[in-house]
């Protein structure tokens, strides 16, 4: 929605995420706060490191284009966020229910292996999205 409220006039900018005051106050607080308080170092050397891990998805499509048209990054996406749960939420499984292709569409051919900059074994991760997600 952020785009399309950009195209009404006089809207110059937009907060997506942003319902009450409150959370537009806290997110403008950052320009009245101390040195000390805007110093995200600490709270970045604690980050997880996942996100630029050897054979760790980061979501970025590189591994484009599919022969069979998967959204790899979406599969790897959902598949991410349904496996650190229980069992996979409804919700994540109707978001990937509506995808055009899925995970058990892939023919293993693994060209998105050669193309991804993090060695991310795609084809083992599509097998194991279409054993989570049953389509």
């Amino acid at each position: 929605m952020p785009a399309l409220c950009l195209t009404r006039p006089a809207v110059a900018s937009c907060l997506a995420g942003y319902d009450t005051i409150e959370h537009v106050l806290e997110a403008v607080s950052y320009e009245t706060a101390s040195e000390e308080e805007k110093d995200y170092g600490s709270v970045l050397a604690k980050a997880p490191k996942h996100t630029f891990a050897q054979g760790q998805c980061t979501y970025c499509g590189h591994c484009k284009p599919c022969p069979k048209d998967i959204d790899i990054a979406m599969v790897n996406k959902y598949y991410d966020l349904a496996s650190i749960q229980k069992e996979a939420p409804s919700s994540i499984q109707a978001h990937y229910e509506a995808l055009s292709h899925h995970a058990s569409d892939c023919i293993h051919c693994k060209s998105c292996e050669t193309r991804c900059p993090f060695k991310v074994k795609i084809s083992d991760r599509m097998s194991l999205a279409a054993n989570l997600f049953k389509i």
